[in-house]
């Protein structure tokens, strides 16, 4: 019997209390900005930053996953304007981009995609102009993108070093 776990598969999205807190958040600031704000310039921001919250918050709640593979295997990208499902050979290049911001080194998933409707290209250099480029960070993901490239390694996409 074969207990391994099945390495073809996953999903990566805004873990749920981040996104939660985030419409708590705007909720409050909203409702305070209306009642306890006793200037109109304070009201203003605070609604504002409130309102900002909600719409961020609802991204987060309702774009999920917004990075899955499927056995094939098919990667699937959701974003605001609808779900890319995605093959190896639909992949131009997948890396991990480890960059240093205010002091800090984060990690962020680059994912070239050629469009469905053009032809492959044959560029002396091995780049492609016509890509498509979807970047993910540890917030879109709810993990780190090293960890993620690794599983889509696993899965049968190519992952650059």
């Amino acid at each position: 019997m074969d207990n391994r776990p099945n390495l073809s598969t996953g999903e990566w999205s805004t873990p749920r209390p981040a996104a939660a807190a985030l419409l708590v958040g705007g909720l409050l600031l909203v409702v305070l900005g209306v009642i306890a704000a006793s200037d109109p310039a304070g009201m203003v921001l605070m609604v504002v930053a409130g309102l900002l919250l909600l719409a961020f918050g609802t991204y987060a709640w309702t774009i999920r996953p917004r990075l899955a593979v499927s056995p094939g295997p098919v990667l699937h990208i959701r974003t605001l304007s609808g779900t890319r499902d995605c093959t190896p050979t639909q992949i131009d290049q997948i890396k991990v981009l480890n960059i240093r911001r205010i002091g800090r080194r984060s990690g962020q998933l680059e994912i070239d995609v050629i469009p469905d409707d053009t032809a492959p290209t044959d560029q002396s250099d091995g780049l492609r102009l016509d890509t498509k480029l979807y970047v993910f960070g540890r917030w879109d993901l709810g993990t780190t993108p090293t960890d993620v490239a690794e599983q889509l390694r696993q899965a049968g996409f190519h992952v650059d070093d």
